[in-house]
């Protein structure tokens, strides 16, 4: 018995020191040997976005009003009022209170009346009968006047006037930043602008929904980098258009539903209702957005 297991031991001891030639036939060729494992390199995985919060629509309207039986402004109302998106909206009018053509005149300071009495906000664009001037061009003084004749221009037809301002032409620099708040006016500017201030014979903007559709993308950059921060629960987004544009006033309905689908194509998520319902809360969010003074867009035409 010992003999054996002496000789297996020495069989396997001679099998074990046999060359490596001896395994030939098992060897991988080269092209197929297995690799030695790269070092491990850790897979990066993107991280999900963060929940971007609800946004709501915060409409204004510029330089009017625009009055009478074929006004833009009457026209515009009536379709904030009745529409399939959002019935009931209600909106800032920045208006010219003292221009013959606007404010200054009987069908202006009718119209003035009825916008209030329709729930909207209004607040001074401009107080100078000459209308449309850039702030930036009127010495402090006289600008200060200005504005506070024209909001006693507003409160001689409405019972309330909110205390913004938008400055005519966007112009503005810190000596008229420093009258209005004096005055105590949060000068409130745009996320997203239609554009439709200039007409020059031409009113039609054949690029609308695209251009909606851009100007949501800067909405959605801002939000994401918390520049846009929400108020109450949702992100006031603030967008201007032109009541005296006879074009966005007979479009103002398509215009509702372009904001929605450009944010929508954005993957921005809507609040409920996505327009301000409520003249108080959107005066409030108007006022926050004043002043913190940070917007999606960095310009303005």
């Amino acid at each position: 018995m010992r003999a054996a297991v002496v000789r297996s031991l020495l069989s396997a001891a001679l099998f074990l020191a046999a060359p490596v030639s001896g395994f030939a036939d098992w060897a991988f060729p080269v092209a197929e040997a297995p690799e030695p494992p790269a070092s491990a390199t850790p897979v990066a995985f993107a991280k999900p976005a963060a929940r971007l919060p609800p946004l709501r629509f915060l409409l204004t309207f510029d330089d009017g009003p625009d009055a009478g039986p074929d006004g833009s402004t009457p026209l515009i109302l009536r379709q904030l009022a009745d529409n399939p998106i959002t019935p009931g909206i209600k909106a800032i009018f920045f208006v010219q209170t003292a221009h013959p053509r606007r404010g200054g005149g009987p069908a202006g300071r009718a119209q003035m009346r009825e916008t209030c009495a329709a729930g909207h906000l209004l607040a001074v664009h401009s107080g100078l009968v000459e209308g449309h001037v850039s702030h930036t061009k009127l010495a402090p003084t006289a600008l200060a006047a200005s504005l506070r004749a024209g909001e006693a221009d507003i409160a001689a037809q409405c019972r309330h006037v909110a205390q913004l301002v938008r400055p005519p032409n966007w112009a503005y620099n810190d000596e008229t930043r420093g009258v209005y708040q004096g005055l105590g006016l949060g000068m409130l500017m745009a996320d997203a602008n239609a554009r439709d201030g200039k007409i020059y014979g031409w009113h039609i903007s054949l690029r609308r929904r695209s251009h909606m559709v851009s100007e949501l993308e800067q909405v959605r950059a801002a939000i994401g980098a918390r520049r846009l921060q929400p108020v109450n629960g949702v992100v006031p987004v603030v967008v201007s258009f032109h009541d005296t544009n006879d074009y966005t006033a007979s479009h103002m309905t398509e215009y509702l539903q372009i904001l929605v689908d450009a944010a929508r194509e954005n993957g921005l998520p809507l609040a409920d209702p996505p327009f301000y319902t409520d003249a108080r809360a959107a005066e409030r969010a108007a006022l926050v957005r004043a002043r913190d003074g940070d917007y999606a867009r960095q310009s303005w035409p």
